[in-house]
């Protein structure tokens, strides 16, 4: 009786250590389905509690490594030594890729920044780079200017060189590295720009910046003239804009008002501008529509009417169409071949269907209607979920029409298919909520670069629409944002670029030595392009 109870009890025992599993890292055990689940997993038939919901927190910005320039060179390395044994193709995540796309998206994805002293509140509205021929006692003189706008009505025309330069009533702004963070070498880079900044500027006006402009871009090509003339124009105080010609050509910069005559009314607020390749005319957004002026002579007409306020607007390359971006989230090209040539024409009015979109994206099945005024087409009218903030037009292909919106969201049109209403490519990431950012597309056309709401600046590749990357180096938002190289530029640069890496890549090899004891030192050589320049009121950035 006894010998049966204590073998009973042994079965027993050694059911239940059959029945035991055994404990796996990371995985919990179902007797009924038996088999194991991941515990990050939610438990079949089990409800999700709140608690776990309330405590999850959103995910941080993603930290800079702290081996950041150890990382960008040895992956250029790596494509460097896959271009030697590959050629032009070479192999990039199981898939064949082109060398100078992978340089490219590499330094994209790890950019250089300088933050250069004493240009507080300088270039937070308004900023452009160009080359102009200056009239000096010695002759004529190539120099690189950066016209800076700010806010509140200040212009300054920056002197920019690569060498240190001592000037007479000039303040030297000094570049100080601000990306990537130093490490514990703390070595000093080199900053590519050195700026000079006037003690006074060249114009105090009563309201804000509101665009500079170029009149007559130059092409890449070497016989190309160096543009010496800008359109500048202020918002104007109490609805008076006001439009200045900038001439550098002299060592004394000259700044002429130009007053408008014809029906384009004195009496509005100007929000942007844009001129011709020609630069003969330029193109005004006000709040009242869109004019073209005769930079000469000032005579001007409306060719949109808009109650609206035109925002953004950018000429077409061949300078007959002009896209204009609205307050209402509008974009609207109009023709101006077609406009009678008496000086006040009659525009064509146009009910436009408002096809207006709430915040979780869903379209309003309230019918609303607004008019236009000019020579345009209603089907091929483009919306965008709220106010427009920028546009561009892609020089490599003019049916690409790029804009932004001040709810964040950043599109890639195509002019061809605009009747389906959606974009081509989709920009992530891009934070905006009530403030005109200014988006810059570098000269190769590969990528976009903006500034957001919340300070930090991203880069993504225009093809792929991928973010390439997203840091934070000032403290208040980089509002513009203007590119400082030309496509020969950038050709050059990569030459450069090449022969540096593959003489580095030598000298490693040669010496046998590691990539710590290498100086992490990157200037013009090691960038494509003269990268961009930023403007916020914090102060105006390098990035490379």
């Amino acid at each position: 009786m006894v010998s049966d109870e204590k073998e009973h009890r042994e079965q027993s025992r050694l059911q239940v250590r059959h029945n035991m599993k055994p404990e796996l890292p990371g995985f919990y055990y179902d007797e009924e389905k038996n088999r194991y689940f991941p515990i990050k997993s939610p438990i079949p038939g089990a409800k999700s509690s709140s608690s776990s919901r309330t405590k999850q927190k959103p995910e941080p910005k993603p930290e800079q490594e702290t081996n950041y320039q150890k990382r960008t060179k040895l992956k250029a390395l790596k494509l460097v030594y896959s271009r030697e044994l590959n050629g032009n193709v070479i192999p990039v995540n199981k898939k064949m890729s082109n060398f100078r796309d992978e340089i490219q998206k590499t330094q994209a994805s790890y950019p250089v920044v300088w933050r250069y002293g004493s240009t507080e509140d300088i270039g937070d509205t308004a900023l452009k780079q160009f080359q102009v021929d200056v009239q000096t006692p010695v002759g004529l003189t190539r120099k690189n200017i950066l016209v800076a706008g700010s806010a509140g009505g200040c212009l300054s025309i920056l002197r920019v060189s690569k060498d240190r330069q001592v000037y007479d009533g000039v303040i030297e702004c000094d570049p100080v590295s601000v990306l990537p963070c130093k490490e514990n070498d703390t070595e000093e880079r080199e900053a590519p720009e050195h700026i000079l900044r006037p003690t006074q500027p060249c114009l105090v006006a009563l309201s804000s910046i509101s665009s500079i402009e170029l009149i007559g871009r130059s092409d890449a090509s070497e016989n190309s003239h160096p543009v010496n003339r800008a359109l500048i124009t202020t918002l104007g105080s109490t609805g008076r804009g006001s439009i200045f010609i900038l001439n550098v050509a002299e060592e004394v910069n000259i700044l002429t008002p130009r007053s408008l005559q014809g029906n384009v009314s004195s009496e509005c607020t100007i929000w942007t501008s844009d001129c011709n390749i020609s630069g003969s005319h330029a193109a005004i957004g006000t709040d009242l529509g869109a004019g073209l002026v005769d930079l000469e002579t000032g005579v001007g007409s409306y060719f949109l009417r808009s109650k609206s306020d035109v925002f953004a607007l950018q000429f077409h390359q061949s300078g007959n169409i002009v896209h204009c971006g609205l307050r209402n989230g509008a974009i609207v090209s109009v023709d101006l071949r077609e406009r009678p040539g008496r000086p006040f024409p009659r525009l064509t009015r146009h009910q436009i269907r408002y096809q207006s979109s709430s915040k979780t994206g869903l379209t309003s099945t309230k019918k609303q209607w607004f008019e236009l005024q000019g020579n345009i087409n209603p089907s091929h009218v483009i919306y965008m979920p709220s106010s427009l903030t920028c546009l561009k037009t892609l020089k490599t292909s003019d049916q690409y029409l790029m804009a932004s919106s001040m709810d964040g969201t950043i599109k890639l049109y195509d002019q061809r298919m605009v009747k389906r209403g959606v974009g081509v490519q989709t920009y992530e990431g891009h934070v905006n909520s009530h403030t005109p950012i200014e988006f810059g597309i570098d000269p190769s056309e590969r990528f976009i670069l903006s500034g957001g709401d919340d300070c930090y600046t991203r880069i993504w590749s225009i093809k792929s629409g991928q973010l390439m990357s997203e840091n934070k180096f000032s403290n208040s938002v980089p509002s513009v944002v203007c590119w400082s190289a030309d496509e020969s530029t950038c050709t050059l640069t990569f030459l450069l670029l090449h022969n540096f890496l593959y003489c580095f890549f030598l000298s490693l090899v040669e010496t046998e030595t590691s990539y710590v004891g290498i100086s992490g030192q990157r200037d013009r050589k090691d960038s494509i392009g003269h990268g961009a320049w930023l403007g916020s009121r914090e102060a105006i950035f390098n990035l490379l």
